[in-house]
This record gives C-alpha cells, sequence and structure tokens, in this order.
C-alpha cells in the first residue's frame, strides 16, 4: 500500500433508507446519493458551505470524486448496482 494509503483523506459512507450518505469528518462536505429505478446512482443533494474558512486538506470537486468512487463500491457491496 506504500505512504500514500496513509495521506489519502478519510471518508464515512453510510446507508440511509435509500441513500448513500458520504461525509468526510473534519470538513462540512457531504453529498447523498440515491439510486434511480434504472440502477444508477444520483447524487441529490450537496454540502460545501460557502466563506466557511476551514483548513481543508482537499477541495470540494476532489472530495466529490472520492465521494463518488466510494459510493459506487458500496452500493455494489449492498446489490444496488452491478
Amino acid at each position: 500500500m506504500g505512504l500514500a494509503w496513509f495521506r489519502r483523506p478519510k471518508i464515512s459512507v453510510e446507508v440511509s433508507g435509500a441513500d448513500i450518505i458520504v461525509t468526510m469528518p473534519g470538513t462540512s462536505f457531504s453529498v447523498v446519493y440515491e439510486k434511480t429505478d434504472d440502477n444508477q446512482l444520483i447524487a441529490n443533494s450537496f454540502s460545501a458551505p460557502k466563506g466557511q474558512d476551514e483548513a481543508r486538506r482537499i477541495s470540494f470537486p476532489q472530495f466529490l470524486a472520492l465521494a463518488w468512487t466510494a459510493a459506487n463500491e458500496k452500493a455494489k457491496e449492498i446489490g444496488w448496482i452491478a
């Protein structure tokens, strides 16, 4: 795995009913995904407060890229998508 694994930002993934919620501890970043009728994931809610002065390890677009991957992995794990 190497040292890059230790530096990778940590994210949290939860399933709540029909939603997959991805957050990043230590930030205000979050995104909620839902499964569509054709077994796709779509983001239906984002949170990245504007103007908040917090030390961020990554940008919101970088978080969204990590969140998308994590949500897809979780959706496959729970059988929502193939």
